[in-house]
């Protein structure tokens, strides 16, 4: 059963997503009494049990006001399910991955979820669940698939890779208001974080780094406070390096020969890479040394080509919608 999300329930924008709200507004129900039912399910057996009024209650004091982040993720529909009725709609709440607000392009969904400690206040619904002798067959998943909130690229010839990043779960929802722009250090560093993450079947490079037992170092750089993750990350994995020993200069821009080298960084991580070949442009000779390999590599594998056909601008600036290109094709020659 698929209800959408009526137009009067929304508390938010969406068209620019907040990063953070409350479930409440995720929910689009600010007063217990407009909830008319509440069950609990689980998708593993497909049973659900009832709430009663009490509990229904309990459940609105202790999670609506709780804060909700933006997540996008591939599979949703799991585990305990909170499925929460009003007069005209129901929506469900997923413990393990929130509330499913709407499509991201074709395989993935925008979800808002509770941080781990909040989500630790809710388990008492999956105790519920599982110690209930009185449970209906039929377990209730619902979902909203009326909006799809992947912004799209106004040049044409980078919508299909966009899409083809969607899909991958490798395109932060933040970039899709920033396509045309250049794209800074940082940037670039999330991009290939999640390739990383996403060709090693985890949810986050962080994930990936905890259970391989890889340690780093927060803000290891003197002007990567409140950085992503993803820069010190890819530092300890040998992947990038700073402008000198103590600054990384996440906000500058990254250039296109840049670029080419860190995507065989990463390549090399999962194939071996080598070339025997010569950059096909007139410009090749301002590729710098250091970025020879990297860029003619890049070049030869279609990774990275040329901003004009006789011209590879090595030093140029590279926008987040090449970016989001080059990391489309690597992901697919790797995997």
């Amino acid at each position: 059963m698929l209800f959408a999300l009526p137009l009067s329930a929304r508390a938010y924008n969406v068209v620019d997503l907040p990063e953070s709200m409350t479930l409440s507004d995720a929910m689009g129900i600010f007063n217990a009494g407009d909830i008319t039912r509440m069950t609990v399910s689980d998708t593993a057996d497909g049973k659900y049990i009832e709430l009663t009024a009490s509990d229904i209650q309990t459940f609105f004091n202790t999670a609506m006001n709780m804060t909700v982040t933006r997540r996008i993720n591939p599979t949703p529909f799991r585990g305990i399910a909170v499925n929460v009725y009003t007069a005209s709609d129901v929506k469900s709440y997923y413990l393990n991955s929130g509330i499913q607000i709407g499509l991201y392009g074709s395989g993935n969904y925008v979800c808002y979820k509770l941080g781990d400690s909040d989500t630790q206040q809710l388990l008492y619904l999956d105790s519920a669940y599982k110690d209930s002798s009185d449970k209906t067959d039929g377990a209730e998943i619902y979902r909203a698939a009326a909006n799809d909130f992947l912004k799209l690229p106004s040049a044409q010839w980078a919508q299909p890779a966009a899409r083809e990043a969607a899909a991958y779960s490798l395109l932060p929802y933040e970039f899709t208001n920033k396509y045309s722009d250049n794209i800074t250090r940082e940037q670039f560093c999330v991009l290939l974080g999640n390739l990383i993450a996403v060709n090693e079947n985890y949810v986050s490079l962080d994930a990936y780094m905890f259970d391989n037992g890889g340690a780093y170092l927060r803000n290891y750089f003197e002007d990567c406070d409140g950085v992503d993750d993803s820069v010190n990350i890819l530092y300890a994995l040998g992947i990038v390096s700073g402008k000198d020993d103590t600054h990384f200069d996440p906000h500058g821009m990254i250039t296109r020969e840049e670029a080419a080298a860190l995507l065989c960084k990463v390549a090399e991580r999962y194939i071996w890479i080598g070339t025997e070949t010569t950059l096909p442009y007139s410009d090749a000779w301002s590729v710098s040394p250091w970025a020879q390999f990297y860029v003619t590599w890049a070049n030869e594998y279609g990774i990275m080509t040329g901003v004009t056909d006789t011209e590879f601008a090595p030093q140029g600036a590279y926008t987040v919608e090449q970016a989001v290109a080059t990391v489309v094709r690597l992901y697919n020659l790797i995997r």
